[in-house]
Order: structure tokens, then sequence, then C-alpha cells
């Protein structure tokens, strides 16, 4: 991988940041962008002219700080550790700056997004929308991660889905110098009662064409949950990466493709790369 994106919503993100880019399967003129989208400030009810001008200007004090604080972190980390990279900062009109910050990713092999508490940053961001609006493989970061490698035990989720097969082809660079790769399908859960399953034994030798070492399983769901099934398949697999699908964000659609996608999301428990 040679162009990696991190969005970088506060300085807390950056450690995390540097340490997934650096345990990706790089090439030498590999480069990390970072990304910061500061909110402008939206108001709502205040009473006065004067009480609306005051709130703004604390509001973009307030974000303006936090970027230049995670700018000055980003740098500095950046520099101690070799890093080749470059930082990129603007202003969206919306408080919620996820879109924005997808939409500056496009250009990116893959995106890296370090988890925060939702107090911890002023531009929250919703990490689906990230992922939809980048049209690029999403690597999610849990909250204060580190680690040496993400390639070395790569767990895919499979439901023959859309999804799940545009995920494991995102990551097939990843994929490619893995140590060991297992393909899971969870089965026995009503949670995905549209979905057309397809075992994942096609995808793996599909995969094995490229050189993957892949092995295949499945997991049963009826006393648990899919997400708990995956959860415990990467556990007991020693995962550094857990590969799936991510569902569209519409009320329609998380009906009736499952509560998946929106479990994992709510709280990272692992890496995941995610697709759409």
């Amino acid at each position: 991988m040679k162009t990696v994106f991190a969005v970088i919503p506060a300085a807390e993100a950056v450690t995390s940041a540097i340490a997934g880019f650096q345990a990706l399967p790089l090439a030498d003129n590999a480069r990390l962008v970072g990304l910061h989208v500061t909110p402008l400030a939206i108001t709502y009810g205040l009473a006065s002219d004067l009480a609306l001008a005051s709130y703004i200007e604390a509001q973009i004090a307030a974000a303006e700080q936090e970027r230049e604080k995670a700018e000055a972190v980003f740098n500095d980390v950046c520099q101690r550790a070799g890093v080749a990279a470059e930082w990129r900062a603007v202003r969206s009109p919306d408080n919620i700056v996820s879109p924005h910050a997808g939409g500056m990713a496009r250009a990116a092999d893959i995106v890296l997004t370090p988890q925060l508490p939702a107090e911890a940053s002023i531009g929250r961001h919703i990490l689906e929308e990230i992922v939809f609006a980048a049209g690029r493989p999403v690597i999610a970061l849990p909250e204060q991660w580190s680690g040496d490698s993400l390639s070395a035990r790569v767990l895919v989720a499979w439901d023959g889905g859309r999804e799940a097969a545009r995920a494991a082809f995102d990551a097939l660079p990843l994929l490619a110098h893995a140590e060991a790769v297992k393909i899971v399908s969870v089965t026995g859960s009503p949670e995905d009662p549209v979905r057309q399953f397809t075992p994942g034994d096609d995808i793996a030798v599909t995969l094995s064409r490229h050189g993957v070492a892949v092995e295949t399983a499945s997991a049963d769901s009826t006393q648990k949950s899919v997400a708990e099934a995956l959860n415990e398949q990467a556990t007991q697999f020693g995962a550094t990466l857990l590969v799936m699908g991510c569902y569209g964000h519409s009320r329609l659609r998380e009906r009736l493709l499952g509560g998946v996608s929106r479990t994992m999301l709510q709280k990272v428990p692992l890496p995941l790369l995610l697709s759409n």
C-alpha cells in the first residue's frame, strides 16, 4: 500500500492512526495523509443576537484549538516515527462531519479511522458514514489501539452478500501478506432473513488463486447473535483484523440486512476492515 488516509478528529487519535499505518503492508514510498474536518458552529434557539455571536465565537475558537493541537501532535509523532506524512484540514458546514471526511479520502488505498469517545472531539464522526462516503475500504481501530500487524491473522466474515464480497476483495492486499486467513460463515440466525446464503468455499478457492492460504469454518448462532458468534470466532482465532461488509445506513436497509454491522460498529471490538 502506498497512500493511506487517516481521519484524525482530535489529537488523541494520532497514536492509533500512526500505529495502524505502520501495521499495514506498506510500499517503500508509502505516505500517510492526516484528515481533519472542523465543523462550523450551527446554532438553534438562541434568544438574542448577542448570545448567538458569543456562542459562535466560542465554538469557532474551540474547534480551531482542537485542529491546531491535532495537527501539532500529528506532525510531531510522524516526524519522530520517520513516517512520510502530510496534513489536510478543512471546514464543514455540518456538525456531523463524517461524510465530508469520507469524501476527502476517496483517493486512498485504504482509510484508517481511530475510534474515540464521542465527547473527545468537537467534530464527531459516525463510522459507517465515512465508509459510505469514501467508497474505499476503511479500517476502524479500537480506542487506544496499538499492534505490530493488522494482516497477521485475518478473519473474513462471509454471508454471500454483495457487501461481504466487496470487503473480501478490498482486503486482498492484506490477505496476501497474512500469516493465516479464516473465512467464517455464521448459520442458524434469523437476523438476515432476506440474505441469500452461499458457503465460503467458492470465495476461498478464488482467494487461494491469489496465493492466500485460506481455511473455512462455520459458526452456529442459534443461541447467540451473529455479532457474538463473530467475536467468539475472532477471539479463538487470535484475529488481528476482522473483514466484513457494512450495511447501508437507511432504516429500511438496516431492517432488511440485520443488526450485525450496527452491533460491531457501536463498540469496535478489534480492528475492522469495512466496505460497502
